[in-house]
């Protein structure tokens, strides 16, 4: 199955529109896609309230990952940050969970 077919059974079961995220990361974001991959990504503020509306931040202190299909090992991600922030941050959606945020350079070590 390809990595879309993947993004868009997630999207789906969570009952969201994979179209309309990825045209709003394409124009205002970051999007990672590969054979067997795909990351949707922006720089937000950590403390600024929810990271889903912001956007076109100034002086962003956070990665917030908002989707991540095929990323095998947190690392992975590593690769594809287009520079450093201090945070990283994402939530399992399938699972229910709030928004984890983790400090970059102890996330690094720690892998």
């Amino acid at each position: 199955m390809s990595v879309l077919h993947k993004v868009k059974e997630l999207y789906d079961a969570l009952g969201q529109d994979m179209f309309m995220d990825i045209s709003v990361y394409m124009e205002h974001a970051y999007i990672y896609k590969g054979p067997t991959y795909l990351i949707l990504g922006k720089p937000v503020r950590k403390d600024d309230g929810e990271p889903e509306p912001q956007w076109n931040v100034s002086n962003p202190d956070a990665w917030f990952v908002h989707t991540a299909v095929g990323i095998e090992h947190v690392s992975d991600f590593f690769n594809f940050m287009p520079y450093e922030l201090p945070f990283v941050g994402w939530k399992r959606r399938v699972k229910g969970q709030g928004i984890k945020w983790y400090d970059l350079n102890r996330l690094k070590r720690r892998i």
